[in-house]
């Protein structure tokens, strides 16, 4: 596992801390573990498999869908941070 600079550096989290270890417990299976140490993953994996497909096909509703798992994932990776920062 690679180690956090921003976490090295001040002691705390940053946004994207956990994760590697949430997308190893993903391609395990372990999907309940891989949301609890970062929600954003799940969504994001989705977004990174979905955007080939539409590039190729172009899907009617396709960019909202790519902006729709964008911002999620994005949201929830903040929310995330934000509680383990409140956490402390």
């Amino acid at each position: 596992m690679l180690i956090c600079p921003i976490k090295e550096t001040t002691g705390y989290d940053c946004p994207g801390c956990g994760t590697q270890r949430a997308f190893f417990k993903l391609i395990e299976g372990e999907f309940l573990e891989s949301f609890l140490l970062q929600p954003g993953i799940i969504p994001f994996v989705i977004l990174i498999l979905f955007v080939p497909f539409h590039l190729k096909f172009m899907f009617k509703n396709g960019s909202k869908l790519i902006l729709f798992l964008f911002v999620f994932s994005t949201s929830l990776t903040m929310i995330n941070f934000v509680y383990k920062l409140t956490m402390l």
